[in-house]
């Protein structure tokens, strides 16, 4: 969402808004004066009180200035390349600062002048600011025949200091602006512009000074004791002597060439410009290509023919050159062949007796990552070994990746060895787990393998869970949803108690087991047939169709559910409270013989009711179909409960069913109170009065003893009762907290009904807890307590009875043999065995836990990996093996990874070979190219050959196999651990297969095709955080409208509308590169945008730029896209009538349109007032329908003519093709 910025051409805020002087531009008094009104609650002897007048600081009171106050300048302080078309700016955080000390008020066309301002000085002639003697300030000195240059007039101070607000009100809103300027600190600042245009190339030092003479002698410390009369400027530019100006603040920087981003982007242009120029159309479509001659070597006395060569980047649609003729594969097969002939055959004598000499030949590229050392023309069509070796072209690829290499074989050597702690610890890992597996091969034939399927079992107990259900023959034994299921699995859903392969049952069990030796010696019996003994009870467990009546849970009842066996056989004595030992039953506890005889009572009655037909259904009572009792009702009564020790439990449900039952009368609340040391009960209704708060008694009362038939109190008690106010709170706590809250959150005994008082005072604690307040009642052997009635809102009471009915049928079913039928399942131990036995392979657990511990070229060792997978079927078991140690694959040492993108040391050697052509691009070129994966291929291999060779060389320990450079791109992104770091390009050599060279399957490449978008020119050398990415493209659209796609909002389009690039790069002198996952197919369904990083407003106007052609940027999305063709229409000369219409119509100030060059503002010169209010002349204005500035400008509007706004320029797709 853009920024809306609103600009205000002062502010002033406390005192300094009740001044008594206007600024009208003219001298001011040297402090400012305020009025003071004083009201007095009482006037002294009937008389008024004469407002007071206060001075405030004025500029000559000012000796320095917090530079905390400083927020932002523009350029900032050391900046080398400053674009000269802007201002420069300062800018601090209050936002009335520059009009804090000026003695006047804004006069009547918003005009005030600030008290300091910005002046930019060229160094070569004003120097730096220096301390001079006692002077409170720096300094600097203005040489008096640069006056006029130097300084602007003062007489326009006012519009060159405004204040900022982000606001997205109106500009006419001024109290909302007004509102957002004091709601936000942080969305306001005051600014001072510099008008000066700078020149390029120029150093300046940029100072904050003061704008008054007060001020000025006040800095350089010649103030003296004299008070001024009046503030005049600090400086005349027509004066002709030196200016000494004391310095607020300062900072210096340089200008750069002429050029900002929207000038040096407008320059870029497509191949689209060239099309009538066959020359550079031709360099253009050939531009990563050039012609080779192959060595006459190859072909004996035949002439040398010629060949492309490629670079890494070609012209889209370049198609790779063609095998090279068979004479001239066999040939080089011959040559690169002869090491390896050399190794099988040893050199031997001449026939005559004389030495045969060893021949020495060009490498075989990639020949021991390949494990072959030898290829032949047949080869070549399907495997890159053969297509690398036996093509001119490529091998030169390679060659140039060898010759990298060697030019820097020093840095990258020092950076191997920085690595080798770490790649030793890894050899020394892998080879111990080789020993592992070897030894653990041994110990699993001898002690694991050889015991039978019940014991295996039960010794993997604890792993079951982890163990996938598959067979040594690959095929899966077990499936859960069509996913393959492991053994512990397959244990919980066959009739097998998992129980029987838990480990604490072969533990309890093991004959070493101290308790169960002691049991033994005790009973004369032996420990040793207990692990034989469950050993055979799985065993038959497993079979479990075998005994399917073993397996009927209906047919028995477990011990517990009704009676237990437990106190079988004990002698009880006679008396109840006698303590009997159940130790040798295994329980510490010792009950009295009484809770005994209860508990097999009890098991007795619960066996009679389920011999008589099962366990009796719940049932819902008759109370409950007209309300329901809540969890409130029960915590209340465990309050009742706690403090009456003659209630239990079973009272409960009579006090629910009374509830129930005096809650059908439409009561609004009970008081239950209950004995102490009894077990009466006494219900009474209660009412609340919501508009007075008070509790009263609203029904006659009903007791009841021993839980019979209610005994309503006598008439006198009744009449006495009825009626009575119990308590009250107050009426707000009544209205906020409810019945509900007051009835339910009552302590006991809130209420003494018993004792007849009345008027208990309730309240709210500080705690937010209802309370009684005052003094606690008298002790009366009666505790009461609080209920709100039962809950009656029929749709509560039909879920409820809903709910119950659920219960009903949940617990009927269980019983009902109709229902339930147990199915046994049996467990297959013989083929368990199999599993287990081919699971536990070292060969596999090791592998996997050397997975978690080393990682080899960037993927995990022991991992299943994606480079296997990607070659082999995907049904072949060999996908799923991992690759760093065993017999498929052949163990690669550990190597050292270089994260160093080799593309940037291949163009520093040599940028003809990165893209031959490339030195003889025109400038301000954009265009798109193709990535040219043969030749990165073909060049890494050779990289990584010649560096495995000078390892080998320099006694780095290494096999020759690995691939240290993974990396010929500059891609950054997430890694494994979610930090930034640089990403591989490909996969390691070693892992390729036979796949063809530039058409491999990588998981690192996403489309071998994709596309560049390649710049040449000056525009990222001075921008180089410029944002870079592609946009879908809208076809057909008119000319005045954006091509970049955009949502039905107008709002920004999806992630899948827009690409960042993938990988970038720098070739120099001034060329930068962008690769794009977009293939070349795809172009024309997508723009290219640069576009200007965002970030603080700045001011100025645009540079002089040439009407736009062929070839030429399209200019943002809307509405940057109405003010890109407006101005190609005021540059074509077209009538300014559309184009002028176009900008209000995108909502944009014609301001927008302008160039120095039509300011007539030379570099060094201060703009003025008069430059910009000629454009309202109409001789001077750029176009007829230019509107100018208002006749009496403020700041605020000279600032918004001044704005200048990110840029974004883009290219079509199709345009950027040759």
């Amino acid at each position: 969402m853009a920024i809306c910025y609103q600009f205000l051409p002062w502010v002033r805020r406390g005192l300094g808004v009740a001044l008594d002087t206007v600024d009208h531009l003219g001298a001011l008094p040297p402090h400012g004066r305020a009025s003071i009104g004083i009201q007095l609650a009482g006037l002294p002897d009937g008389g008024n009180v004469a407002p007071l007048t206060v001075q405030l600081y004025g500029p000559g009171d000012v000796v320095g200035l917090d530079t905390r106050l400083v927020v932002r300048t523009d350029p900032r302080p050391g900046t080398t390349n400053f674009e000269p078309n802007y201002l420069a700016i300062v800018e601090f955080d209050p936002p009335d600062l520059p009009w804090m000390l000026t003695p006047a008020l804004a006069n009547a066309d918003d005009r005030l002048r600030p008290w300091l301002v910005l002046v930019v000085l060229r160094r070569d002639r004003c120097g730096r600011p220096r301390l001079q003697g006692q002077a409170p300030l720096p300094q600097i000195r203005v040489p008096a025949e640069h006056l006029a240059e130097e300084l602007p007039p003062l007489a326009e101070s006012w519009s060159w200091a405004h204040a900022q607000v982000v606001s997205a009100r109106a500009a006419g809103d001024v109290d909302g602006i007004r509102a957002d300027l004091q709601g936000d600190p942080r969305s306001n600042v005051s600014r001072l512009v510099c008008p000066r245009r700078l020149a390029p190339d120029t150093d300046y030092v940029a100072c904050v000074v003061p704008a008054f003479e007060p001020g000025r002698l006040r800095g350089l410390g010649q103030a003296g004791d004299s008070a001024p009369t009046e503030l005049q400027p600090a400086w005349n530019p027509q004066a002709g002597a030196d200016v000494v100006l004391p310095v607020y603040h300062h900072w210096e920087f340089s200008t750069g060439a002429q050029g900002d981003f929207e000038s040096l982007a407008r320059r870029l242009r497509s191949p689209k410009k060239w099309q009538n120029d066959p020359a550079t159309s031709a360099l253009l479509g050939r531009v990563g290509t050039s012609p080779m001659s192959v060595d006459a070597l190859l072909d004996g006395d035949a002439p040398a023919q010629l060949t492309t060569m490629e670079g890494a980047l070609v012209p889209l649609g370049y198609v790779p050159g063609s095998p090279p003729a068979a004479e001239h594969a066999a040939s080089l097969a011959a040559i690169v062949d002869t090491p390896a002939g050399q190794v099988d055959n040893p050199v031997e004598d001449e026939p005559d007796g004389s030495v045969r000499h060893q021949e020495v030949k060009p490498p075989l590229y990639g020949a021991w990552h390949a494990r072959r050392h030898a290829v032949t023309p047949a080869d070549e069509p399907g495997w890159w070994l053969a297509g690398l070796n036996l093509n001119p072209r490529y091998r030169a690829a390679a060659g140039y990746g060898a010759e990298v290499v060697r030019r820097h074989q020093e840095d990258y050597v020092d950076a191997c060895w920085d690595q080798v702690g770490t790649i030793r610890e890894a050899a020394q890992l892998l080879n111990f787990t080789r020993l592992a597996i070897e030894v653990q091969r041994a110990l699993k034939a001898r002690h694991f393998d050889p015991l039978p399927p019940e014991r295996l079992l039960q010794l993997a107990g604890p792993a079951l869970a982890r163990i996938e259900a598959v067979l040594p023959s690959g095929a899966v034994a077990y499936r859960v949803d069509g996913r393959t299921a492991s053994l512990g699995g397959q244990v919980e859903r066959s009739s097998l108690p998992a129980a029987m392969v838990d480990g604490a049952l072969r533990r309890g069990l093991s004959p070493q087991r101290r308790t169960l030796r002691l049991a033994a010696m005790r009973g004369g019996v032996g420990v040793q047939t207990l692990p034989a003994l469950a050993t055979r009870y799985l065993g038959t467990m497993a079979e479990a169709t075998r005994k399917p009546a073993a397996f009927e849970v209906n047919a028995f009842l477990a011990d517990g559910v009704a009676g237990t066996r437990l106190f079988d056989g004990v002698a009880l004595p006679a008396a109840d409270d006698a303590r009997v030992e159940l130790g040798a039953r295994g329980l510490r506890v010792a009950p009295t013989a009484g809770r005994v005889r209860a508990a097999l009572a009890a098991g007795a009655a619960a066996r009679a009711v389920v011999e008589r037909g099962g366990v009796p259904l719940p049932r819902v009572r008759a109370g409950q179909s007209r309300g329901v009792f809540t969890d409130v009702h029960v915590e209340r009564f465990a309050a009742l409960a706690g403090a009456a020790s003659g209630l239990g439990p079973a009272d409960l449900g009579f006090v629910a069913a009374q509830v129930e039952a005096l809650g059908r009368r439409g009561v609004e609340g009970l008081l239950v109170e209950a004995q102490t040391q009894g077990s009466a009960l006494q219900f009474s209704a209660l009412r609340i009065d919501a508009r007075s708060g008070s509790v009263r008694v609203d029904r006659p009362l009903l007791r009841f003893v021993g839980r019979g038939a209610p005994q309503p109190a006598g008439a006198a008690v009744q009449r006495a009762a009825s009626g009575l106010a119990l308590g009250s709170w107050p009426a707000a706590d009544a209205r906020a907290y409810g019945n509900l809250g007051l009835l339910a959150s009552l302590p006991p005994n809130a209420f003494d009904l018993q004792g007849g008082n009345s008027g208990v005072r309730l309240g709210v604690s500080e705690t937010l807890e209802i309370t009684r307040l005052g003094e606690a009642p008298p002790e009366r052997g009666v505790v009461s307590v609080t209920l709100p009635p039962a809950i009656r809102q029929r749709g509560v009471l039909n879920a409820f009875a809903e709910a119950t009915r659920g219960v009903q049928r949940a617990w009927r079913e269980p019983f009902d043999a109709t229902h339930l039928r147990v199915m046994p399942v049996d467990f297959p131990l013989a083929q368990a065995a199999q599993v287990l036995r081919a699971r536990t392979r070292p060969e596999l657990t090791l592998r996997a836990r050397l997975q978690s511990q080393l990682s080899l070229a960037g993927a995990p060792v022991g991992g299943s990996s994606p480079y296997v997978a990607a070659f082999l079927p995907p049904t072949a078991a060999a996908a799923r093996l991992r690759y760093a140690i065993g017999p498929l694959l052949d163990r690669v040492m550990a190597f050292p990874q270089l994260c160093e993108p080799m593309y940037r040391a291949l163009a520093e050697h040599d940028p003809e070979a990165f893209m031959p052509g490339i030195g003889q691009l025109p400038p301000d070129l954009i265009m798109l190219v193709q990535v040219n994966q043969y030749f990165i291929d073909a060049f890494m291999v050779g990289a990584n050959h010649e560096m495995n060779r000078e390892l080998l060389w320099r006694g780095f320990p290494t096999d020759l196999r690995g691939t240290p450079f993974q990396r010929f791109w500059h891609r950054l992104g997430p890694g494994s651990e979610g930090r930034i770091e640089h990403l591989p390009d490909m996969a390691p050599i070693h892992l390729w297969g036979r796949q063809p060279l530039g058409e491999r399957v990588d998981p690192n490449v996403t489309d071998p095709d994709r596309v560049a978008l390649l710049i040449k020119g000056r525009l990222l050398l001075r921008y180089p955080t410029a944002a870079v990415y592609a946009w879908r493209r809208v076809k057909n659209a008119g000319p005045e409208d954006s091509k970049l796609l955009k949502g039905a909002d107008g709002r920004l389009p999806g992630a899948a509308d827009v690409q960042t690039p993938v990988f970038s790069g720098f070739i120099a002198p001034d060329i930068s590169f962008f690769g794009f996952d977009i293939d070349k197919a795809d172009i024309a369904d997508w723009c290219f945008v640069v576009e200007e990083p965002m970030g603080e407003p700045r001011f100025g106007f645009d540079v002089p730029v040439p009407p736009p052609d062929a070839g030429a940027a399209k200019i943002g999305a809307r509405p940057r896209a109405a003010l890109a063709w407006a101005r190609e229409q005021f540059a074509l000369g077209a009538a300014a009538t559309p184009a002028f219409q176009a900008l209000r119509t995108a909502g944009l100030s014609p301001w927008k349109t302008l160039s120095w060059s039509q300011l007539k503002v030379d570099a060094g010169q201060h703009l003025s007032i008069g430059a910009l209010a000629a454009l309202s002349n109409p001789a001077d204005r750029p176009f007829a329908s230019f509107p100018g500035l208002s006749a009496t400008p403020t700041a605020a509007e000279i600032a918004q003519a001044l704005l200048q706004e990110p840029f974004r320029a883009y290219w079509e797709g199709p345009d950027l093709a040759t």
